[in-house]
């Protein structure tokens, strides 16, 4: 399976969780409300242990993402007062 998603502030997210056929399954759906956007709305669905895992993955790279716009900003502060003092 592909899944290619870029979420943005305006993505609305939903989730849902039920019983079918006897199984337990989680779904997330999201709506791009950007007019013209082939994105338009799609689903992600799984059993709930699959998706609490994406949900990890998808925290633990947010986080990281975070962690090296702080460290690129660091690094630029550091690049700057280097360049006054000298």
């Amino acid at each position: 399976m592909n899944l290619n998603l870029h979420l943005t502030d305006n993505t609305r997210l939903r989730a849902h969780g039920y019983v079918a056929g006897g199984q337990l399954v989680a779904e997330v759906c999201w709506d791009v409300p950007v007019p013209g956007s082939r994105l338009g709305e799609g689903t992600l669905w799984g059993n709930p242990a699959m998706l609490r895992q994406l949900a990890e993955l998808a925290t633990q790279a947010a986080i990281q993402a975070e962690e090296e716009a702080a460290w690129q900003a660091h690094t630029a502060n550091l690049a700057a007062k280097k360049g006054r003092v000298a």
